[in-house]
């Protein structure tokens, strides 16, 4: 698609290593979010109702997308109203660049941080959008960029793309608005469960399975063309793999027993899963090209759920060789793409059961479900990969389970059974919230029960 959009320009202050120096960072203790104002896009046509249209439904749509990275607010457009007729002035008179048509002083006495210019115009069957983000309080350009020839269903994507744009600009860090989600969903009580790829948040759901068994534990390959999963469909817990280019699929492991919650390698050379022989599981690695499974972990009791940490130092897991479940991690060794463990260690020891350890994007926290057993619930919690700094999340909101991180780290995607607002149990949904727990909210998938998500990376 994007093959017929071109970039005509690309304003930057300095370059994007540098407007990073803006350095908006959900881990300081001084983190607030940014006031952001998105004016109606602007138009030299005013009588053109298509392009009116679509000018008031992208700057919905690229607000929306800010208040969602959990990085800023939003002002409503009646905040700042007076201050539009001069923008529109300037752009009917020019083709404005960098900070013209913009009185910083005014903007920034209604307490505007960051703001959003962009001027739409039809070019035939098409349009062409130009956007200027300006920080306000620094008085510069933050990011700007062109696009031509974009096609009515292009629009969107488009603007997802910027917004992509503007996170990367303030914090350093990709966005998220390219990346996919996957998950186990059904589209009834009675229906099977199903794996599903949808956009990040939860639109445009698609199931990419359909046999009348049992499917689970969906995981992306680093470069988000591969799903690995379980399915039953052969009577035995086996692992498939998905390629989402050809729409394809091959049975990965299909040893008798267990063949289940895989996880990739950062290389995308090797897939860590849970194996079972004769009802002991352990865990195992295999190519994802095929070929014989190898012994990774293997002790008294449970072993499973490994997650390779990000820098490939260690793999995170859940053993019960104590007892009851908890999180270990092990240290690791390569001989290429061949892991070895060199040691591992117990994380975890407060807690009932704990279980789904994921690492951060920076391999410098591990989220984690745990159960409370003092008021029967799952909740989920975060720590240093050492376990140390133990944080809880979520609490008395239902079951929360299953977290996974976006690809920037900021969010934090997980299901819940919980009714809002009451400390009851329904079916499992898709939640989201900062990595510091705040600003939790549903997303809507349009499925019945919604499980076991993960978070692909961002495809720009």
């Amino acid at each position: 698609m994007f093959n017929r959009i071109f970039m005509f320009w690309l304003l930057l202050v300095g370059s994007i290593s540098h407007a990073a120096t803006i350095n908006v960072n959900i881990d300081s203790p001084n983190f607030r979010r940014l006031t952001a104002a998105v004016p109606t896009f602007l138009t030299k046509l005013s009588n053109d109702k298509d392009t009116t249209q679509l000018a008031s439904a992208g700057a919905n749509e690229l607000s929306r997308l800010l208040v969602y990275s959990g990085y800023f607010n939003s002002m409503a457009e009646s905040g700042f109203k007076d201050l539009l007729p001069k923008m529109r002035a300037t752009i009917s008179k020019s083709d404005p660049k960098g900070l013209e048509g913009v009185d910083l002083l005014q903007w920034k006495g209604l307490g505007v941080e960051s703001l959003t210019v962009t001027e739409i115009q039809r070019e035939g069957s098409t349009w062409s959008l130009s956007f200027r983000t300006i920080d306000i309080n620094r008085g510069q350009l933050v990011v700007g960029r062109r696009y031509t020839k974009v096609k009515v269903n292009e629009l969107i994507p488009v603007i997802r793309r910027y917004a992509d744009q503007i996170l990367k600009a303030y914090t350093g860090k990709s966005g998220i608005f390219s990346s996919k989600l996957v998950f186990v969903g059904r589209t009834s009580k009675k229906a099977q469960k199903q794996i599903y790829i949808a956009n990040f948040d939860g639109s445009g759901a698609v199931p990419i399975t359909k046999e009348n068994c049992p499917h689970l534990s969906p995981t992306w390959s680093p470069d988000g063309r591969f799903i690995t999963y379980t399915s039953f469909e052969d009577g035995n817990p086996d692992l498939f793999i998905y390629d989402t280019v050809t729409g394809r699929k091959r049975k990965l492991s299909g040893i008798r027993g267990l063949n289940s919650g895989s996880n990739w390698v950062k290389t995308g050379r090797l897939v860590a899963f849970s194996g079972s022989v004769a009802g002991d599981t352990d865990i195992y690695t295999i190519s994802p090209t095929g070929g014989t499974r190898a012994m990774l972990i293997k002790g008294p009791g449970l072993d499973a759920e490994p997650a390779f940490s990000p820098d490939l130092k260690y793999l995170a897991f859940v053993s019960g060789r104590f007892g009851n479940p908890h999180i270990f991690r092990a240290t690791l060794k390569w001989d290429g793409d061949t892991p070895k463990v060199t040691e591992d260690k117990r994380l975890t020891y407060a807690g009932w059961y704990n279980a789904t350890p994921a690492w951060s994007p920076e391999s410098d926290k591990i989220a984690f479900a745990g159960y409370d057993k003092d008021i029967d619930r799952f909740d989920l919690f975060m720590m240093n990969p050492d376990g140390t700094n133990m944080e809880r999340l979520t609490l008395r909101a239902g079951d929360n389970e299953r977290p996974a991180w976006a690809p920037n780290g900021q969010l934090v995607i997980f299901q819940s059974n919980r009714i809002p607002g009451q400390n009851v149990k329904d079916v499992f949904q898709l939640w989201i919230m900062n990595r510091d727990g705040s600003g939790q909210r549903m997303l809507q998938t349009g499925l019945f029960e919604v499980q076991q998500p993960q978070w692909g990376p961002n495809l720009e």
